[in-house]
């Protein structure tokens, strides 16, 4: 029955509202019982006052007992009351007579002889089987009690009263119930479906279907928990196109020098080759396992970047040595190609950084430049302040980048000019952003067409 949390959560919210209900409605119950039985015992007790006004006139003989009966009598219909008046065993007055019934035990008689007042609730008689609310009082005359008055009324007429008070407040209770429960139910309900929406989406996304999304509604902790599910969501959606895009990436980057190893390999075992050529087949199988090779290092580093497990020997360091280093290494091969090389640093620039690790950034940014730009071009690596910031720039001065190619040069994979690129796997750049970043620093490009590029790294200074 009870084997979803929304009936669970309404089992429990209408087992607190119906407890409390019942617990105020019998609290309020009692309290007006104790109450209207209070207000009787005043009630009998303002009557005993008037009675025993009239007693004293009796004992003094102000007034006569016949009259004394018809003021009780007025007094027992007008307010539904019995009235009893016992004169004291030693007073001598022979010509007064007690009047009404005795009480039905002899110690309220004597309590109240000696002077004490008696509220009891029992029957009056001994014969009588009607619970009465009993008030007994002494009659005092000069310092001494000379009879007992005992005022009695029956408790059913009492009890009535509470019972229709205990009618009234019963159906209020359960017309409150009623109601609060159906609140609770659709309340219940609000709270419950996006949670049960969760659920479902949750479901989905352990299935691998990372589309569906939590409507967000309010600013509470239940709209909290919807949007961080759909911002997990969104991520884990983009996790799984990543990894597809990967897959798809890596596939066709292996397939190529796969396919050529292969048909190399295949065209000298079944003789196709020409002995003189193998050597020239053998060597281009060469190169491309070489470049295998470097894709696997390449993912490897890039896989270790992206899961946080590369350690870096941080120290402090000048990055104007590391670029004069890095300039000097690659002049080299940019005289071949008639590119001019030169290095700028306007000041010092101390970081905290793994020298080896920008090192290898400085070199695969000017070396992309070097094997990109045409013969008789200009690049170079240099240290600006721009403001209260340095920055470091490795720029050139050829063709340049087209606009739409710029938000993908540090994709994966992505390679600005297939034709001209084909020795790289497209890694390098994503390779430095991920250097860079994790020095706490950034990195991006500038670049026109027939203007040149250049890439502006920024480190925080020591």
């Amino acid at each position: 029955m009870l084997n979803s949390f929304y009936r669970k959560l309404l089992f429990i919210y209408m087992s607190i509202t119906v407890v409390s209900i019942l617990a105020i409605s019998g609290t309020i119950g009692y309290s007006m019982k104790q109450k209207t039985y209070d207000r009787s015992e005043k009630l009998l007790l303002e009557k005993v006052e008037q009675v025993d006004e009239l007693a004293k006139e009796l004992f003094d003989g102000s007034t006569l007992q016949k009259d004394f009966r018809k003021q009780i009598s007025a007094i027992e219909k007008s307010s539904n009351v019995r009235v009893s008046l016992i004169k004291h065993p030693k007073v001598n007055a022979d010509k007064l007579q007690s009047i009404g019934e005795s009480p039905a035990r002899k110690e309220w008689l004597d309590k109240v002889l000696a002077g004490n007042q008696v509220t009891v609730r029992s029957n009056f008689t001994q014969n009588s089987t009607v619970k009465m609310l009993i008030v007994g009082r002494p009659v005092v005359q000069e310092n001494h009690v000379v009879g007992a008055i005992f005022l009695y009324t029956p408790i059913m007429n009492i009890q009535g009263t509470i019972n229709d008070i205990n009618r009234a407040i019963y159906i209020s209770a359960i017309s409150v119930a009623l109601l609060a429960m159906a609140v609770l139910y659709f309340v219940s309900r609000h709270f419950v479906k996006p949670i049960q929406l969760m659920s479902k989406t949750a479901e989905a996304l352990a299935l691998g279907d990372f589309s569906g999304r939590v409507p967000v509604r309010g600013k509470d902790e239940i709209a909290s928990l919807s949007g961080s599910l759909n911002r997990m969501a969104g991520k884990l959606q983009k996790v799984e196109e990543g990894r597809k895009r990967f897959l798809s990436e890596i596939s066709h980057e292996l397939r190529t020098p796969l396919t050529t190893i292969r048909a190399s390999l295949q065209g000298i075992t079944d003789g196709v080759v020409e002995p003189e050529d193998a050597k020239e087949f053998i060597q281009v199988s060469l190169q491309e396992t070489l470049r295998l090779s470097s894709l696997v290092d390449d993912l490897m580093e890039l896989s270790s970047f992206e899961e946080k497990q590369v350690k870096l020997s941080f120290q402090p360091m000048d990055v104007s040595d590391v670029i004069t280093h890095v300039v000097t290494q690659l002049k080299m091969k940019a005289k071949a190609k008639r590119i001019e090389l030169s290095s700028e640093a306007e000041m010092a620039y101390r970081v905290q950084g793994d020298a080896d690790r920008l090192r290898q950034v400085f070199i695969n940014l000017l070396d992309n430049a070097i094997n990109h730009i045409p013969e008789g071009s200009e690049a170079g690596i240099r240290v600006k302040a721009v403001r209260n910031e340095r920055w470091i720039e490795v720029w050139d001065n050829g063709q340049g980048i087209a606009p739409e190619k710029l938000p993908h040069l540090f994709d994966r994979f992505y390679k600005a000019d297939e034709s001209r690129n084909r020795s790289g796997a497209g890694l390098g750049l994503t390779i430095c952003k991920h250097i860079v970043e994790a020095h706490g620093g950034s990195i991006r490009v500038e670049s026109k067409v027939g203007a040149g590029t250049v890439f502006k790294i920024f480190l925080p200074v020591v």
